[in-house]
């Protein structure tokens, strides 16, 4: 439990935009692709706690932020982030200009293949003080 409430906050920002009769659907998400990709409690410690740097993430916890992404409806399977899908999604949402201002920035980060993609997406937002919501 605390594994999926640990990867609940690291993609959070990528999440929080949604309803409240939406999150225990995302926490089914997220804990599903904590559990199918092998995500342990340690991992999430280590890299929350600057143990491990983001350079040097697993694999494994680097494809569990896409699978979140995808499962979200956020990126496709390839990595490409959906734009214009998230501002569709959000036009008439109370911060939209922060979540158009989020996806301006972190929306054209490209890694080294579609779960790095995600990672990074997520750590651009994350360090870059930009929210989804």
């Amino acid at each position: 439990m605390r594994t999926t409430l640990a990867l609940t906050l690291l993609l959070g920002c990528l999440t929080a935009n949604v309803r409240a009769t939406d999150v225990k659907n995302t926490a089914e998400v997220v804990k599903k692709c904590v559990t199918d990709l092998g995500v342990t409690e340690q991992d999430i410690f280590d890299l929350r706690s600057g143990k491990v740097k983001p350079a040097d993430v697993k694999e494994n916890v680097k494809c569990t932020a896409k699978c979140v992404m995808v499962a979200s409806g956020y990126m496709d399977a390839g990595g490409n982030l959906l734009t214009d899908k998230i501002k569709k999604q959000n036009a008439n949402h109370p911060q939209r200009h922060a979540i158009y201002k989020a996806l301006e920035v972190c929306g054209v980060v490209k890694g080294a293949n579609a779960c790095d993609t995600a990672f990074q997406i997520v750590s651009c937002v994350q360090t870059n003080g930009h929210s989804f919501q």
